[in-house]
């Protein structure tokens, strides 16, 4: 499997600026409407596959995206104490 790369602190934050920000309309439409690429079709098929063999059942499901889910919420709320 390939690790995932790692980013200097700079950059992550200019990502995280990236991300959160809000997209006009015409942006989001420019974005949604591209097609998938073959890699990135292959990479998202692969996810699913990876995904349903580690969590099979529905219920395996929830629980891993309930307890993904709570780990980030607990990530974010420990974030925002250690700013000033």
């Amino acid at each position: 499997m390939i690790e995932a790369p790692t980013f200097p602190a700079a950059l992550r934050q200019e990502l995280e600026q990236s991300e959160e920000r809000r997209l006009s309309v015409e942006e989001f439409d420019a974005r949604a409407n591209v097609p998938m690429s073959d890699h990135e079709r292959e990479d998202f098929h692969a996810l699913v596959r990876w995904f349903t063999t580690r969590y099979p059942t529905a219920g395996d499901r929830m629980r891993a995206i309930r307890s993904r889910v709570r780990r980030l919420h607990d990530r974010r709320r420990s974030l925002a104490r250690d700013r000033p």
